[in-house]
């Protein structure tokens, strides 16, 4: 694995357990014979490749008699020829070298060539599978080749290996989105539709896709009108929760960084391990070059350093997903203005942003739909939000020229700092309310299910009500607000509570909902982004009130959706 999955990239390797569980799952499932095809979701640099290839170690190494097959699909699909080529070529050099090799070996470039491929095969006594390569390379050689047949034969080449071999195969798509492109070349424009036909008449093989565009990816796999609708069970990979930060944060520090720093790292990042990377190495480039201490000043120098100083990675990431973004959505310059407006008050509703740019609603939700396509932005109870705040940051502070030097000082950056600590508040608002609504969309998902106990806390499995309505609640004089109350049949009623910040829930918390669902008679549910304090999570246990922190409720969220 050396060439595929680096040493440094192993070491630095966090967290994932659940979603590596999930995998393992489906992959154990294939072995029974019980395939359930699978797709990762998640924004740019979310860490979805890093999962991928330690979903690949992890199976060379507890499922040998597997063969994975990793293909960048944004590297293939330049042309429905490059794309067979590749994608036979991959499976190719998957299932004779299984991505590992000494030096030129494990170089799968011999394999992605019409040229080298029978060469290479025969290097690898793999003469039996030229048979199957044979029509393609025919193909291949004619002036115009027929697109058709090569897509189906591409799409065919795993079922014919995995029956001469006796073996299955895990396909991994990875940015599987760009697929689309192929579309835009004569005679090849129904490539989802030929691989959903080939894939229903598969067996043993199992198909992994992957995405960082994911409002493109959704549309795929759930648009009715899609050929590859309801063929895939959907897996989000999001940013990491404080605990996983905090593991990342000791990799990359060497362990010297405070405890008490870990939750303003989460905050300024959002548990975006990019964005943690890139945070962490620079405060150690200040440690070591500019002999600053490790505090929470060096800390939002190096945030601010990294995320408006040209040339810092953050800023570079920043800047290449926000032209990208713009340039694959139609109307760039009204676009841009939309995304300034956002930059600096969020939460707007449609009509709202219509108004500051004087267009029609019509025309604002257009933009906003566009934006949303791109995944800019993202859509709660009709107003709208930045999906990623560092982004929202960046653009906050560059349209206003704002730029720093990797240099500056923090008497320098004061007021950006200030500016900072602002929007750190803000934003814990911000996804706070976000949240709620989500939480009240789950509940209303509530159908009698059965789940683990440990996804509230609880030592035994809990059935969840059925409930007539889910609604908030704000007394008339306003004194009294809780997040989401749901009622049932038999007068069954809860009371949940939400907060969706970096620091822990406290006994004080857990007390004030305590104090609600005993007066309403009410079983109770607290949601803690960051999770509780050892004493709070004592008290929740003795009075059986219901916790979850972010990961739990993740996994709620997604065996409701199974």
């Amino acid at each position: 694995m050396f060439t595929f999955y680096p040493q440094d990239q192993q070491n630095l390797f966090t967290n994932r357990e659940y979603e590596l569980a999930q995998l393992a799952h489906y992959r154990q499932a294939l072995g029974a014979g019980a395939v359930e095809h699978v797709a990762l979701f998640g924004l740019r640099r979310i860490g979805k490749t890093l999962l991928l290839k330690e979903f690949i170690r992890r199976t060379l190494l507890e499922t040998p008699a597997l063969v994975p097959v990793y293909m960048d699909i944004s590297a293939l699909a330049s042309s429905p020829e490059n794309f067979a080529l590749g994608y036979i070529g991959q499976v190719c050099y998957w299932l004779l070298l299984r991505g590992q090799g000494d030096g030129g070996a494990s170089d799968p470039g011999s394999f992605l060539s019409a040229s080298a491929l029978p060469g290479a095969l025969l290097q690898h006594k793999a003469a039996d599978l030229y048979p199957l390569v044979e029509p393609l390379l025919h193909e291949l050689e004619k002036a115009r080749p027929d697109r058709q047949a090569l897509l189906r034969q591409a799409f065919h080449f795993p079922q014919q290996v995995a029956r001469l071999r006796q073996c299955s195969l895990l396909l991994i798509l990875d940015e599987f989105q760009e697929i689309r492109t192929l579309a835009h070349y004569p005679n090849s424009q129904n490539v989802l539709a030929l691989l959903r036909a080939e894939m229903q008449s598969q067996s043993g093989i199992l198909y992994l896709l992957a995405g960082s565009a994911v409002s493109v990816l959704t549309g795929l796999l759930a648009n009715p009108d899609s050929p590859l609708f309801a063929q895939f069970t959907r897996l989000p990979v999001e940013a990491f929760n404080r605990a996983s930060t905090a593991s990342l944060v000791s990799k990359l520090t060497n362990e010297q960084a405070p405890a008490d720093l870990l939750p303003l790292i989460h905050s300024l990042t959002n548990g975006h391990p990019f964005y943690i990377t890139a945070l962490c190495q620079r405060t150690m480039n200040l440690l070591d070059v500019a002999q600053r201490p490790l505090d929470a000043d060096t800390l939002k120098q190096a945030f601010l350093t990294e995320t408006l100083a040209p040339h810092g990675r953050i800023y570079d990431f920043c800047r290449y997903v926000y032209d990208l973004s713009l340039q694959k959505a139609a109307g760039y310059g009204a676009l841009k203005a939309v995304l300034q407006i956002l930059a600096t008050e969020e939460g707007l509703t449609a009509s709202q942003i219509a108004r500051k740019l004087r267009v029609t609603s019509g025309t604002a939700s257009d933009y906003l739909r566009w934006l949303r396509e791109v995944d800019l932005v993202a859509e709660s109870q009709h107003s709208y939000f930045y999906r990623d705040p560092v982004l929202r940051f960046w653009v906050a502070n560059t349209i206003r020229g704002v730029e720093v030097s990797l240099t500056a000082e923090p008497l320098d950056l004061a007021g950006l700092m200030a500016r900072l600590e602002a929007q750190l508040q803000s934003v814990s608002a911000e996804l706070g309310t976000a949240q709620e609504s989500r939480v009240r969309e789950v509940m209303r998902r509530f159908n009698g299910q059965v789940v683990d106990g440990s996804l509230f806390g609880a030592p035994e499995n809990v059935a969840l009500p059925r409930f007539d309505q889910v609604n908030e609640y704000l007394s008339p004089d306003g004194q009294i607000q809780i997040d989401a109350v749901g009622q049932a049949a038999a007068g069954v009623k809860w009371l949940v509570e939400v907060k969706w910040r970096t620091k822990r829930a406290g006994k004080k918390e857990v007390e004030h909902l305590l104090a609600r669902t005993r007066a309403e008679s009410a079983q109770g549910w607290l949601i803690s982004r960051a999770g509780f304090t050892g004493e709070a999570a004592e008290l929740t246990r003795r009075e059986g009130l219901f916790i979850s922190d972010a990961s739990a409720f993740h996994r709620l969220n997604l065996a409701l959706s199974k």
